[in-house]
């Protein structure tokens, strides 16, 4: 927020305030344009101050459907679509792989609540019930969140026909609750949301493999080599104010000692306080950049690409007739607009902002498998927004698809030729009795009403 409110100082003042005036028209602020948030939650609060100026601000991950509502937030445009679709994707696959009784953990902020309420209504339209749901605090220094992650497993080991887990959190979160799970040998299958999907760091946990299938959902990927080139280079860089730069540096120095195949292990042991304390010398010689580039996430980095070459195709077309040398040359909400109306391309395909203000992109579909003792997060289908569905590179592809039918996650089970359903003491549709048919009926189908 201090930063947010460093952005609306005015041009060339010395000190961080804002100046309140009934007629904003000839203010300028030291900014143009602000990409991020990475959290929902951050994006609001920091939009809420933008709007003051119209000063457009482009995220990059912030998924929450309340921020397409362009009434609370003029000002609010993002390169990756909202929570709707996502939530929507979830469900889809969640039907088509024939489980209709699942968990839900999340986290207890507008993040979690609103992707919670999004999933729901998805569920209760593709006939999926929800078993549960366990809300976690948002934040790790809460002093109830041991507790309340014991009693979200406790509630996954006592639903034994709960057999599927979708999990909207954030990174921390997830590795606090694996580690838990992986102690207590808790076996299921994990829908991961974007925010965690893709994270190497949660891929390298010891023993990840035990708590069975992870197939997530994360944010379209494109072509990484430029990327790629970028971070190759990187070692020549001055660290300076890099913060990042710092840490990576203290924690290749901290391993220089460990094989690459221990790698990933050996830095998600480091905390960056343990890092600061033990740390006496950086080795600049140390640096693997192929650790580097495995650890990315490429649908992240893609839609961070995806902004600024949004905003640079804006500030072009805002120059071509103004001296742009001149800071004062167009103001925030003049280049909003143009935002708004900008297309691009982006490999091979046009990208532009629709009427709320999201880059549409799709997803990628992400299965987790072990190969020659590692967990490997690898492609297994697309997730079409237009079509509504899923889109496969290949045969091998879509036949794991249709294996993930193998798990069962159903509430009861397909009532047999001769049987018909009766509606059992739970309130859930998905949940019911198999009685036989009464004197004089019959039926040769099975899962008849």
């Amino acid at each position: 927020m201090a930063a947010a409110l460093r952005f609306l100082s005015k041009l060339n003042e010395s000190k961080d305030l804002v100046e309140f005036r009934c007629n904003y028209s000839d203010y300028t602020p030291r900014v143009k344009a602000v990409i991020g948030a990475t959290y929902s939650e951050v994006s609001m609060s920091v939009a809420r101050i933008l709007n003051l100026q119209l000063i457009p601000q482009v995220s990059h991950a912030s998924t929450a459907e309340i921020l397409s509502d362009k009434v609370r937030f003029p000002s609010f445009l993002r390169t990756v679509p909202s929570d709707s679709y996502q939530t929507k994707a979830m469900a889809q696959l969640i039907h088509k792989s024939g489980w209709n009784w699942i968990g839900i953990i999340a986290t207890d902020d507008d993040f979690g609540r609103l992707a919670v309420e999004s999933f729901g209504l998805q569920a209760m339209a593709n006939n999926v019930c929800i078993a549960f749901k366990e809300m976690l605090p948002a934040y790790l220094s809460d002093s109830t969140i041991h507790g309340k992650i014991n009693q979200a497993l406790e509630k996954i080991v006592k639903e034994t026909r709960v057999n599927v887990i979708v999990v909207f959190l954030r990174q921390f979160h997830v590795m606090r609750l694996f580690r838990k799970a992986i102690e207590r040998n808790i076996n299921k299958t994990w829908i991961a949301s974007d925010n965690w999907s893709a994270a190497v760091k949660i891929s390298t946990l010891p023993n990840i493999s035990r708590l069975g299938k992870v197939v997530g959902f994360t944010f379209k990927s494109g072509n990484m080599s430029s990327f790629h080139e970028f971070l190759s280079n990187l070692h020549s860089t001055p660290a300076g104010n890099n913060t990042f730069l710092r840490e990576y540096t203290m924690l290749m120095s901290s391993c220089a000692h460990i094989k690459d195949q221990d790698l990933s292990k050996c830095v998600s042991n480091y905390s960056i306080e343990k890092l600061i304390q033990n740390h006496t010398r950086t080795s600049s010689h140390v640096w693997r950049e192929e650790f580097l580039i495995a650890n990315i996430e490429p649908g992240f980095i893609h839609s961070t690409m995806l902004a600024v070459h949004a905003i640079a195709n804006a500030v072009r077309n805002q120059c071509r007739n103004r001296n742009c040398k001149d800071p004062y040359a167009f103001a925030p909400w003049e280049l909003l607009e143009e935002l708004k109306e900008i297309r691009f391309t982006d490999n091979e395909r046009e990208v532009y902002f629709d009427s709320h203000g999201d880059i549409n992109t799709g997803y990628d579909v992400l299965l987790w498998k072990e190969i020659d003792g590692r967990m490997v997060i690898t492609n297994m289908a697309e997730y079409d927004l237009e079509k509504d569905d899923f889109i496969f590179a290949d045969e091998e592809d879509e036949i794991e698809f249709m294996n993930l039918k193998n798990v069962q996650s159903k509430c009861s089970k397909k009532c047999s030729p001769g049987q018909v359903k009766k509606v059992s003491a739970s309130p859930h549709t998905c949940c019911y009795e198999c009685i036989s048919c009464p004197e004089n009926y019959y039926t040769n189908q099975s899962g008849e009403e």
